[in-house]
């Protein structure tokens, strides 16, 4: 696992894990500390308030104590599931993994790295040839 900065909105960045070698068509699936995943949950529901539930999926944290030990439940609420076909997965239950990290939306989210680049993120187009020279 690496630390890098991802987005998938192109305006909010987070810092996470990543395996380089998972990836989907060229998204990422990051793993986040629950620290990160509160200011998630904080920009996700702000923006549901702006643009409506209807477009943005939203996280939420609960926390809690059970026999003095303090708990955290995350939650990814996909909201335009509610009214149709797929309303039983609108919610789901964000398990943490062995480091206690969060995958946040999964690549569903399409989430995708801003710094560093993954060698796999780097399309380079060959360039045409200068003009009287011969293509390579």
């Amino acid at each position: 696992m690496i630390e890098v900065l991802v987005t998938c909105n192109e305006s909010q960045r987070y810092p996470a894990l990543i395996d380089p070698t998972e990836q989907r068509d060229g998204f990422v699936k990051p793993w986040f500390d629950l620290d990160t995943v509160r200011e998630i949950a904080a920009d996700t529901q702000e923006d549901a308030a702006r643009f409506s539930h209807g477009s943005v999926d939203t996280v939420h944290v609960l926390t809690g104590q059970v026999d003095g030990q303090e708990h955290a439940v995350v939650l990814n609420i996909c909201w335009m599931y509610l009214g149709g076909e797929k309303h039983e997965e609108a919610v789901e239950v964000c398990q943490p993994n062995e480091e206690g990290r969060y995958a946040i939306g999964g690549f569903d989210w399409c989430w995708y790295q801003v710094a560093p680049l993954i060698p796999s993120q780097l399309k380079r187009e060959p360039l045409p040839p200068v003009p009287g020279q011969r293509a390579s």
